[in-house]
């Protein structure tokens, strides 16, 4: 212990081993990384954190050999994010999720598939796939906490091909860790729009969404997929205040969604019904139907019957909101 209290390595004799393991695992080098952590188990295997980091370097290690022999690009990039999605599913398993090991292979992952994104993009790898590129290098920047980078990537993504409901979304989560808000809301609100089953919610750390997805566990309802109703409690809760003028080409695309979401509702039993996300869908489609005819195109006739079918998908969510609603207009 020195004068300020502060623990040396004298104190704790694995102290620096322990973080020569990390060191390890953040530059890559899992092999090592497995050799000293099981010299400090065989030590002291109740040392903090020393599971996590074995089990952790264990995985990639196992993995060590193909992530250097498959070559440089757009192969090894994805061979990263696919196993990557595997680890982190163990590592939930294993509550391993917060702990500095698994923050180190984070760091290491992501930087090498960032950086091998960037060869395929450059070597024009894949071309007719090079949107695709795009957005998993911006993902790779926003697990970095690279918010700058991840924004300058996708939207030059959605400026040079098209947009989706990931992009979007990573693009939503981008702008709220540099504190621009409406630009958060506003892509968050878009990417829930085109397609809710793109997104992954666990890496969702912006405070507005998170709201809205603890009003929808408060809501007491039997939600299959939360990510489908992430927009309608968004819309109820006024959340996604912030829009955008739609085009005359969106509105049809709106109005064709609806109708044949109508059409695949009309044939559908209620338990068929109750095991598809038509519902949530249906509902999202008239929320922005609604929006553009009260508040870019105001046509009184369409709020109206949009309001009406609505209260008939589902009157306990819609019934006492309308009321609300009319009653601060007067």
């Amino acid at each position: 212990m020195d004068d300020n209290g502060q623990l040396t390595f004298s104190d704790d004799p694995l102290l620096r081993e322990s973080a020569e393991v990390y060191q390890y695992i953040s530059e890559g080098n899992f092999r090592e990384a497995v050799k000293i952590a099981d010299q400090l188990m065989n030590i002291n295997p109740d040392y903090p954190g020393l599971v996590e980091a074995y089990r952790t370097s264990k995985f990639w290690s196992n993995r060590e050999k193909e992530i250097y022999t498959i070559g440089e690009g757009k192969r090894c990039a994805d061979f990263l994010m696919k196993e990557w999605k595997v680890f982190e599913d163990y590592a939930s398993d294993k509550d391993m999720q917060s702990s500095s090991a698994y923050k180190s292979a984070m760091r290491y992952i992501f930087f090498k598939a960032s950086e091998q994104y960037k060869i395929a993009f450059k070597h024009n790898e894949e071309t007719d796939n090079n949107f695709e590129l795009l957005i998993n290098l911006g993902e790779c920047f926003l697990r970095l906490k690279e918010y700058k980078y991840a924004i300058e990537t996708l939207e030059f993504a959605m400026s040079s091909y098209k947009s989706d409901a990931k992009l979007l979304f990573i693009l939503g989560e981008s702008y709220y860790h540099i504190d621009d808000i409406p630009k958060c809301l506003l892509y968050m609100r878009e990417a829930f729009q085109v397609d809710p089953s793109q997104i992954d919610i666990t890496i969702i750390e912006a405070k507005p969404i998170l709201e809205i997805i603890e009003a929808v566990n408060n809501s007491g309802r039997d939600i299959k997929d939360i990510r489908e109703w992430i927009p309608v409690f968004g819309y109820l809760t006024d959340v996604f205040y912030v829009r955008r003028n739609l085009s005359k080409h969106q509105i049809e695309s709106l109005q064709r969604e609806v109708f044949n979401l109508e059409k695949s509702l009309s044939i559908l039993s209620i338990d068929d019904i109750d095991a598809t996300n038509i519902i949530p869908r249906l509902l999202n489609k008239y929320i922005w139907l609604l929006d553009y005819y009260q508040h870019q195109n105001v046509n009184a006739e369409n709020s109206g019957e949009i309001k009406n079918r609505l209260l008939s998908l589902d009157k306990d969510l819609f019934d006492e909101f309308f009321k609300k609603t009319s009653s601060h207009r007067k």
